[in-house]
């Protein structure tokens, strides 16, 4: 008895090595060839990466990270692992049409931000994707090359640009067709549709970031939220708070009094419009009696974090703040022909509504 359980420790000894072994030898051995390359993630670290031919196995733990890959790689046939709010985050009927290996993809390596070493070393990715120190959480000594797409200023534009250059470095991808080009175009849209908006004409707005009915937050200035009101012709109400996901109260939300409302996650649009959310009273609110309540739409991505349908969300709420300033049907056109340039989706008029009114 005790030389089986001798014999059952030891392989599963062997089987940890030989795992721990897998996950670095593909770098260790093109290291010897002298074929490894050096690029500078957007922390400015130098990371030492293998031909992108070779490879084989991507990991994904920032969310926004899997529509950039999927957008500039054409695939995720390489995708082994994403955070589940990759999924979760966004609207199923996109991510089936673009995620084709959706079923195979693990999300169950990691908790929050922190991630299940044993787990990772088990799917041997050759690379992983991820944003800021915090999601570093658990890969402290797993050897594997780590790219990391944080930067520290909060503007969708600048973040999203900086995210495609770096996507296309890594897996050596052409920057002919680039997201800058799809911002230009963008801004062009908004600026005429804006063109005779003055200051004193517009509009206060607050970016909701979560609300559980017992506690919700607002993206104050200085964060992604923030850009986002004022690159669409709004005062943001909750610039006095600086930075994002800030808990305010009721009271305060009195007086902002804001004109618009834009929601990222939480309690749903038709719920305030409603007034039916538990312990708060929306009715008092001018962005209530105008019915200018948004849920913020989810395509590869909810639209309320950077990503590739940045461009398009930027349009969006221009012309849902100033109604009459964008024709919709000229939006609509745009946006089933953005999806087809960017995932290679069809838009039907069905799954395009879906997408805006999630």
């Amino acid at each position: 008895m005790k030389k089986r359980k001798l014999s059952i420790v030891v392989s599963m000894l062997l089987m940890l090595v030989m795992v721990s072994g897998c996950a670095s030898t593909k770098v260790e051995e093109i290291e010897e060839t002298g074929q490894l390359r050096t690029i500078l993630d957007l922390t400015g670290t130098e990371v030492q990466l293998p031909p992108a031919d070779q490879i084989e196995r991507v990991l994904i733990i920032s969310p926004p990270l899997l529509a950039s890959y999927a957008n500039v790689v054409g695939n995720t046939d390489k995708v082994v692992g994403v955070h589940p709010f990759c999924f979760n985050n966004a609207n199923e009927d996109i991510l089936n049409q673009v995620v084709e290996n959706k079923a195979e993809i693990r999300t169950d390596f990691i908790k929050g931000f922190t991630s299940n070493a044993e787990e990772i070393l088990k799917m041997n990715p050759d690379v992983i994707l991820m944003y800021g120190d915090f999601q570093k959480e658990g890969l402290e000594n797993v050897n594997i090359p780590l790219v990391n797409f944080h930067m520290t200023y909060t503007e969708n534009e600048a973040w999203t640009v900086e995210v495609d250059r770096l996507m296309r470095d890594v897996f050596q991808v052409s920057k002919e067709k680039t997201l800058q080009t799809e911002w230009d175009q963008a801004k062009e849209i908004v600026n005429e549709a804006l063109i005779d908006l003055k200051e004193e004409d517009k509009k206060t707005a607050v970016m909701i970031m979560n609300n559980t009915a017992d506690v919700f937050t607002v993206r104050g200035g200085n964060s992604f939220g923030d850009d986002w009101l004022i690159k669409t012709g709004l005062i943001n109400g909750a610039s006095e708070i600086q930075g994002d996901n800030v808990q305010i109260s009721m009271e305060q939300m009195y007086e902002w009094n804001p004109d618009v409302i834009y929601i990222f996650r939480g309690e749903r649009a038709k719920n305030y419009l409603s007034n039916e959310i538990v312990g708060q009273n929306w009715s008092g609110v001018n962005a209530f009696e105008d019915k200018q309540i948004y849920d913020m739409p989810e395509g590869m991505m909810n639209w309320g974090a950077p990503n590739v349908e940045s461009p398009i969300a930027l349009i969006w709420m221009t012309m849902k703040s100033y109604p009459q300033t964008i024709d919709q049907d000229f939006y609509n056109d745009y946006m089933k022909a953005y999806y087809k340039k960017q995932y290679n989706v069809d838009l039907t008029n069905a799954l395009l509504d879906n997408v805006l009114n999630p």
